[in-house]
């Protein structure tokens, strides 16, 4: 696979038009690159990845909506992360693998709490609830304990 899925040429079994395609890969190229890269620790594999959730998306669920596009293209990268790697590349920030998928979601993806309840099966409120914890969590392990009090979480 390569990027002549997204060049400017629209084949004649290609459901998705090329100016939808390379709008897509043009408006969530850099937040799926980031997000994958979040999940492993080697770029040309992230690369690779990307491409693949782009390929398997666009093929897939072409009627996708704007809204639900992002949903299936982040499920595809996090099925193929899943499946290369089951360890996650950080191991001693404090975060559980929930709170650090919603916080790569939300400021790499920059998916809305409703996307990753979504693509995560979560209600919203849960999608909170994790999103709290771990900018908690991320918070109290980057202020020393000496901190103001108005420094610190209550």
């Amino acid at each position: 696979m390569g990027l002549r899925l997204f060049s400017g040429s629209r084949k004649a079994d290609s459901p998705v038009p090329a100016d939808v395609r390379r709008g897509r890969f043009g408006a969530y190229f850099p937040r799926l690159f980031a997000y994958v890269r979040c999940c492993l620790d080697d770029d040309k594999r992230t690369r690779e990845i990307v491409i693949e959730a782009f390929a398997a998306a666009l093929g897939s669920f072409p009627e996708a909506s704007d809204e639900e596009f992002p949903v299936v293209l982040f499920g595809h990268a996090r099925n193929l992360c899943q499946s290369y790697s089951s360890s996650g590349r950080f191991t001693d920030d404090g975060l559980n693998s929930a709170e650090r998928e919603v916080i790569s979601l939300l400021f790499d993806g920059q998916l809305s709490r409703g996307q990753i309840g979504s693509l995560l099966r979560m209600k919203e409120e849960s999608v909170a609830s994790s999103l709290k914890r771990g900018l908690g969590k991320l918070r109290g392990s980057m202020l020393p304990r000496s901190a103001p009090p108005f420094l610190r979480l209550s």
